[in-house]
């Protein structure tokens, strides 16, 4: 079983990516919502955060610019 790597955590969001999945999940901790990204979306997701954290942004603006991507974040949370 292939570990995740935690791309980012914060008070709002999670950002992860599973080994073997070309694709990225995406956690709104605040709507309660999450997506799985895949294809040219997951491809343009990383390489935005990998040139806004060049940049040493602040968790506010790296929220901020994670926000944008809140439509295509479609599944509710469950907790069981």
């Amino acid at each position: 079983m292939n570990a995740m790597n935690v791309l980012y955590d914060s008070k709002h969001f999670y950002m992860a990516e599973f080994p073997g999945c070309e694709g990225i999940e995406l956690l709104d901790k605040s709507a309660g919502r999450l997506g799985f990204l895949e294809g040219d979306v997951a491809l343009k997701l990383r390489s935005s955060m990998l040139n806004l954290f060049s940049e040493s942004p602040s968790v506010e603006s790296v929220d901020e610019f994670l926000e944008t991507y809140d439509a295509l974040l479609t599944s509710p949370v469950v907790l069981h």
